[in-house]
């Protein structure tokens, strides 16, 4: 009974808990009250036998301690009674005897007793009780490095340029289209929408991404940022998770739920944009075209590099609300990082409200982000950057860009374009703008729309890239977090050794109880238990430390003082 709890709490604490199966976790979760009685049960159980050999103890002790003695007083039977029991047997008539002598301090240590038994139960039961607790393990996989300065890296990305062709293909057994904007236009405009969600201080609204391969879609509470997530809920075909305990089905069923975190590879970028007077954007009539209904707008970049490559125009739907495009960037000599313009042009109706609006980009950098999964609300979500890199592979930021300009182009119909109405309808709702008025908050939904498109489109291009073949060393980076997952079992922390202390307090006095009565024993020793009521019916009383007084009726003439003495004593 000394050893057990601790035995079992160093057990505990070394393997840092024990789990259950994921049978008997069931069982326990589907019959709490069934639980409960059963650990209650075995709690008061091991009461009852800390308690026996308490007794026990105080007896034999009692017993020894009688040997010598030709009478004890009534006071020292109580006690003897009170540490065997359990029990505080004074009254306040009481008082005045016991507050003498110091016969306060054997008081004192039968209330303390006392108090000390009343929590061994739920000492027991805390530590035999199944309760839900947190294991912690390191994860590690792998992913593309785009701020890989090695040369065969750079050589293999730039070698490999991503074809602006819309296909289908397989990968891992998920398709994927292997185009950057077109055929996701649902995913691009959310990204968009989720930049401008942050812009909202109480934002609780998540977003779906359908189009990368996720069973049920990925659901990012926040911008994206360009990462693209691995573990066991992100996208399964780009999974590189080494074992860990996801890999386990077991293990894995045993969770109530889990948040992990690893450290993903992204983009920061800094887009602002201001009403411009002037614009490069060029629109012109398609040729062949005789009814009118579709145009064609290109633009050229004086001053400036092109950036759009292979792109000589973009052909969209002729509407009264029409938003045309074009893109360059800065010299080679104007920095190490270069800069990016966005240029849109407002046609029809979109003159007024949109006009020339010029966006620079700068600068845009791989950076890593602690990406959060956390099980029960199912959402993905970053922190701020750690890291960043410079930007050594500008050819997935252009690529992201050309899309950008195919994804302006797609969003046109008859009536509207789709980028530029998800702008106006945030600033009409959210922020209580005019619809059709130009205002510099607009030029802050802008901002956060093309920095969205722009993110969404590198985590594309890092989806695309990841299944090229070839790929040398040097362009894949070790990622790696920790999962925090809940099980159902047996803990042990540093509370439980306040908990097991007043169990293991009794069970250190009744051993010590023990040693001493056995030391003491000698012949001669009372083979009774005094406090007995059959052995006090013959016990004889001697007198006492009190003169008697005759009794009151109802009420007994021993008092505490009075000495008695037994008649038979073994060998006597």
């Amino acid at each position: 009974m000394l050893c057990w709890p601790w035995i079992f709490f160093g057990v505990l604490w070394g393997l840092h808990g024990i789990e259950l199966t994921s049978h008997f976790a069931q069982v326990v979760t589907d019959n709490p009250s069934t639980t409960t009685f059963f650990i209650t049960q075995i709690g008061s159980i091991a009461n009852n036998i800390i308690v026996l050999l308490f007794s026990m103890a105080i007896l034999r002790f009692a017993q020894g301690w009688m040997a010598a003695k030709d009478s004890v007083t009534v006071f020292h039977l109580s006690l003897i009674s009170a540490f065997r029991n359990q029990k505080f047997p004074w009254g306040v008539e009481d008082r005045e005897y016991l507050l003498a002598r110091k016969r306060w301090l054997r008081v004192a240590l039968v209330g303390l007793c006392i108090y000390t038994f009343t929590n061994v139960t739920s000492g027991v039961t805390s530590l035999i009780t199944p309760v839900p607790f947190d294991q912690t393990v390191l994860l590690r996989g792998n992913e593309i490095d785009f701020g890989s300065t090695a040369p065969d890296c750079l050589a293999w990305l730039n070698a490999n340029p991503i074809p602006n062709v819309c296909d289908w293909k397989m990968f891992n057994g998920a398709n994927y289209t292997t185009c950057l904007g077109e055929n996701q236009m649902v995913d691009v405009l959310e990204s968009g929408r989720g930049n401008i969600l942050s812009l909202l201080s109480n934002n609780s609204e998540s977003l779906s991404f359908t189009q990368l391969g996720a069973k049920d879609g990925l659901q990012f509470l926040g911008p994206i940022r360009g990462v693209l997530p691995i573990g066991p809920n992100g996208v399964p075909a780009f999974d590189t998770l080494e074992t860990s305990p996801f890999s386990d089905p077991e293990e894995l069923a045993r969770m109530i739920s889990y948040n992990y975190t690893v450290a993903n590879q992204g983009v920061t970028s800094n887009v602002s944009c201001k009403y411009d007077p002037q614009t490069p954007v060029k629109v012109y009539p398609v040729i062949g075209d005789s009814t009118g209904t579709a145009l064609q707008f290109n633009g050229t970049c004086d001053g400036a590099a092109d950036v759009l490559t292979n792109v000589i125009s973009y052909t969209t739907m002729n509407s009264n609300n029409s938003l045309v495009f074009w893109a360059c960037k800065s010299l080679p000599d104007a920095g190490p990082e270069p800069s990016y313009f966005i240029y849109l042009r407002g046609r029809g109706n979109y003159a007024t409200s949109i006009g020339n609006i010029t966006c620079t980009v700068s600068p845009i950098q791989p950076a890593i982000f602690p990406v959060l999964y956390q099980s029960s609300p199912g959402i993905f979500g970053l922190t701020e950057p750690t890291e960043t890199s410079a930007n050594t592979f500008t050819g997935f930021i252009e690529q992201a860009v050309v899309a950008l300009g195919g994804l302006v182009a797609q969003a046109q119909n008859q009536q509207a374009n789709l980028v530029a109405e998800s702008v106006i309808t945030f600033g009409v709702k959210s922020f209580k703008l005019p619809p059709y008025d130009q205002d510099p908050i607009y030029l802050q939904l802008y901002e956060a729309m093309i920095q969205g498109i722009l993110e969404y489109e590198a985590t594309y291009t890092r989806l695309l890239y990841s299944t090229f073949d070839g790929r040398p060393s040097s362009c894949t980076r070790e990622v790696n977090g920790s999962v925090t997952y809940t099980v159902l079992g047996w803990t042990a922390g540093p509370e439980h050794i306040g908990f097991l202390m007043p169990m293991t307090v009794i069970n250190l006095a009744t051993f010590i109880i023990f040693v001493i009565a056995m030391a003491k024993r000698k012949k001669g020793r009372y083979v009774y238990d005094p406090v007995d009521p059959k052995v006090l019916a013959l016990a004889e009383r001697t007198g006492g430390d009190e003169a008697p007084v005759e009794a009151e009726v109802g009420k007994p003439t021993a008092k505490l003082g009075d000495r008695v003495a037994f008649p038979t004593k073994e060998g006597h």
